[in-house]
């Protein structure tokens, strides 16, 4: 049988009901071994071009990653054994949205439950999959009362709603003005609008994930030293806290390690709380 290298324009019309309806999701198979080697997403005919891109990697413009791609040479691999890539649609006549969701779930499922070892370069867009145990292992937070935290002393408590994607290193002092937004101490430590008669008073700053029970995610016992500017649209001073400890030896201290706050409340439009005031 010929090898297919290209569909129809009658299949490609039959898939692709509308504009934002021409996205599919595809699986390449070795015929070797019937495992699935490669899963990605497309339009036309798209499917198609790992085996030209294969065959041509030698003249293409490409990175030095995509030439020593695993996947080019498991198509090489393929065609030396005179046998054909199977190829499959999984999914057609899809959004964009909805065919990265679908991509996403199959390689995890093809990786975690089937062990394959895929040849993406890029894992999926989305969440990666887990087992149930590691997936509570990372975001299982137990409720405790606001009253056995182990202080008495005055706690910010801030809000940071996407807490558990964000990056984790400690090394770095962010000023006012400075704050990086993809890092956890840097969101917990600033910028805050706070009123002056607690400003001094504040001996720690705690970030709870507001989306998943207000999971404790961060806290650090802060310097009276602090950076302030006046917000532009507010009128009022924002405040950048300065760490005195590490985030893991703070949270141990207040018996808040892996300890949610359900009955912490923000007021209306607020990203900040306090306890202990």
């Amino acid at each position: 049988m010929n090898k297919l290298n290209k569909f129809s324009d009658s299949t490609i019309a039959a898939i692709t009901p509308d504009e934002q309806h021409k996205y599919y999701v595809y699986c390449l198979v070795d015929p070797r071994d019937n495992n699935p080697f490669y899963v990605g997403k497309g339009t036309g005919n798209r499917l198609f071009e790992h085996q030209r891109m294969a065959n041509q990697r030698a003249l293409l413009e490409l990175s030095d990653e995509e030439k020593k791609s695993l996947k080019f040479d498991r198509i090489a691999a393929i065609n030396a054994s005179s046998e054909q890539i199977k190829s499959y649609i999984i999914a057609h006549s899809l959004t964009e949205k909805e065919a990265y969701a679908s991509e996403n779930t199959l390689i995890n499922y093809l990786r975690l439950v089937e062990n394959n070892q895929l040849t993406n370069l890029v894992s999926g867009h989305g969440t990666i999959g887990d087992s149930v145990e590691n997936l509570e292992k990372r975001y299982g937070y137990q409720p405790i009362e606001i009253e056995n935290i182990l202080t008495n002393e005055l706690i910010l408590v801030v809000k940071i709603r996407d807490a558990f994607f964000l990056d984790i290193d400690e090394t770095k002092e962010y000023q006012v003005g400075q704050r990086d937004d993809q890092n956890l101490k840097s969101r917990t430590l600033g910028e805050w609008i706070v009123g002056k008669d607690a400003i001094k008073r504040i001996a720690y700053v705690i970030g709870v994930n507001s989306g998943a029970n207000n999971a404790v995610v961060s806290a650090y016992r802060v310097s009276e030293e602090e950076s302030s500017r006046v917000d532009a649209n507010y009128g009022k001073s924002r405040y950048a806290f300065k760490a005195l400890s590490n985030r893991d030896e703070t949270l141990k201290e207040l018996g808040l390690y892996k300890r949610s706050l359900p009955s912490i409340s923000f007021g209306t439009g607020r990203a900040t709380a306090f306890i202990n005031k």
